[in-house]
């Protein structure tokens, strides 16, 4: 199999988005398949994919403004100027990684005759699914979570049938926990600015209302009244709506964010931490990692990191989130957008390491029999393979 994946910028500060095609596309290269990766803005992850992929190829954009004439005209010389360098094989098949790159794989697809998958991650919007340029043109979708796929099928009015269901994994072998003597774990807590014995909580992900990083906030501080040895961790960059982002709007809302900290007088006990490069470390040095969304969260990764780190979490019961915190781990789930709920949960679980040291192991393998990169590469290809067989029988 080739596999041609369009991808818009493949960085590691996006996203679990990026992360994830980066561990399906290298998954696949393992296996013996060819990877082309084609892509719109250069990130640091384009280095890891020229150790496995056969071509890295950039192109100007996927899409054009419709209503402008002109630019159209431009888009489609741009297109095929672009498309040249692209190799096609008797088993290739392009695999969109969001939905915005999709009539830029449809008009590829058509010209190379191959099928064309797109990998549905984010949640669907009400749209009228025959107007949407090039997704009526896809032969097979996949998503993250049967929460997701309900979106795209209830609100977008696409088949079940067409739209396969492949969980988000993580590697065991870099999540995995402490494995330091207890000198480099205070070390690790001094390169966190963790003051004394204070237990840790922490967020990791886009700073983004749909987060719930103001709820989490409000938690924190009615958490801080019962427990006062703790401290807060939020680690990630302000990454807004596109409709609303840009860098005026980021340094407003991290400016929202830190003086609603003050206000709630929490100022000592949270650092904002932008970016962390080693996020197995955050996770160890975390006693509890909190995933407030209070939007339909698909399969957020850093529920599957923290938990094979050994760092239990404390998630929304929303989107993909409770198809991933199963068993005893649903305990730890809260209605999302309630401070109170969030606060009393955290409480409950602060003192784990003294009430259920074991936790931390039964977390671990909860990932290992779940959520492992083996079963996710497989389905993957089940599904790759199984359609590029339907599209050439037809």
């Amino acid at each position: 199999m080739h596999l041609i994946a369009l991808e818009n910028e493949p960085s590691s500060t996006l996203g679990g988005q990026e992360l994830n095609l980066l561990g399906i596309c290298e998954g696949l290269a393992n296996c013996g398949h060819q990877v082309s990766l084609v892509y719109t803005k250069e990130g640091d992850l384009l280095e890891t994919y020229g150790k496995f992929c056969q071509d890295l190829i950039p192109v100007k954009r996927y899409q054009a403004n419709r209503k402008n004439p002109l630019d159209m005209v431009k888009f489609a010389v741009e297109f095929f100027n672009d498309i040249s360098p692209i190799k096609k094989t008797s088993d290739s098949i392009i695999f969109s990684n969001e939905s915005r790159s999709i009539f830029w794989g449809y008009a590829l697809s058509n010209i190379h005759k191959v099928p064309l998958v797109c990998y549905l991650q984010l949640p669907g919007t009400p749209f009228k699914f025959k107007w949407r340029p090039g997704l009526s043109g896809v032969n097979q979708f996949m998503t993250v979570s049967q929460a997701n796929k309900d979106t795209w099928v209830n609100l977008c009015g696409i088949d079940a049938n067409k739209i396969d269901i492949v969980y988000n994994c993580i590697d065991p072998e870099k999540f995995s926990p402490y494995s330091v003597d207890e000198y480099q774990q205070l070390s690790l807590r001094r390169d966190f600015n963790i003051l004394g014995n204070r237990r840790v909580f922490s967020f990791l992900g886009r700073l983004n209302p749909n987060k719930g990083i103001e709820v989490l906030i409000k938690a924190f501080a009615l958490l801080a009244n019962h427990q006062p040895d703790i401290c807060l961790l939020i680690a990630g960059n302000v990454i807004l709506e596109p409709t609303e982002d840009s860098p005026a709007a980021r340094i407003h809302y991290l400016k929202f964010l830190k003086d609603m900290v003050d206000d709630l007088g929490i100022k000592e006990l949270v650092q904002f931490i932008g970016h962390v490069p080693n996020t197995p470390d955050l996770y160890r040095v975390s006693d509890v990692t909190i995933v407030p969304s209070i939007w339909p969260d698909p399969c957020p990764r850093v529920v599957l990191e923290s938990l094979s780190t050994g760092t239990p979490v404390v998630g929304s019961r929303v989107g993909g989130i409770p198809e991933m915190m199963t068993g005893e781990l649903t305990r730890y789930l809260v209605e999302p957008g309630s401070p109170e709920q969030l606060a009393e949960v955290l409480n409950q679980v602060t003192n784990w390491r003294d009430d259920d040291p074991e936790l931390g192991r039964r977390c671990r393998d909860h990932v290992l029999d779940n959520f492992s990169p083996k079963v996710m590469i497989d389905q993957m290809e089940m599904v790759l393979l199984r359609t590029i067989n339907q599209y050439h029988q037809h």
